[in-house]
């Protein structure tokens, strides 16, 4: 017998952490001094993963100039310039798709999603809408033969979402999408 009962919110969250490479850690102590020690321990991680330290493997794979741009984006979070928390993220991955930089766009949805995971999936439900006007303002796409083309393929937001966890290949997705989208049907 399945359960069909849905995933609680902590569920949600829980998994949503794992996906991002988050391990949960539950200690029993002593004390309740031991406890606040680690409840400031958690803290400190949680800080730090914020401002990207120990993300080195995910950093090491863009420049200098992308990285510290991510990373401003990211200390951005929750500004009131933006009307949404990831807002100056969101701004970042338009402008490295308008520069035509997948890899790079991957990327900071990849740190993002490691530093703030519980807005990697609104962020990614943003990632479909991005990539249209990319691949019409860059790869030639006609937006009829775009519409038809998601028609015939209503896997392809899931697609995208999947893959922007490993840039070589979200790079391959979005150019197979292009030229598939401009074969006549």
């Amino acid at each position: 017998m399945t359960n069909k009962k849905p995933p609680s919110r902590v569920q949600k969250q829980r998994e949503i952490r794992v996906a991002a490479g988050w391990q949960e850690v539950k200690v029993w102590v002593p004390t309740e001094k031991d406890a606040e020690d680690i409840r400031n321990l958690a803290d400190e991680r949680r800080k730090k993963a914020e401002a990207l330290e120990g993300l080195h493997h995910e950093v090491k794979t863009v420049t200098l100039e992308i990285q510290t741009r991510i990373a401003q984006a990211i200390a951005e979070h929750g500004s009131a310039a933006y009307t949404h928390s990831s807002g100056a993220v969101l701004d970042l991955m338009t402008k490295l798709a308008d520069e035509d930089d997948l890899q790079s766009f991957s990327r900071a949805f990849i740190i993002l999603a490691r530093a703030k995971p519980t807005n990697a999936a609104s962020v990614a439900s943003f990632i479909p809408a991005k990539i249209n006007n990319f691949l019409v303002k860059h790869r030639g796409v006609d937006p009829g033969m775009m519409m038809n083309w998601i028609h015939d393929h209503p896997e392809w937001t899931e697609r995208l979402k999947d893959a922007v966890r490993d840039p070589a290949r979200f790079e391959v997705v979005v150019e197979t999408m292009a030229q598939e989208m401009k074969r006549p049907h």
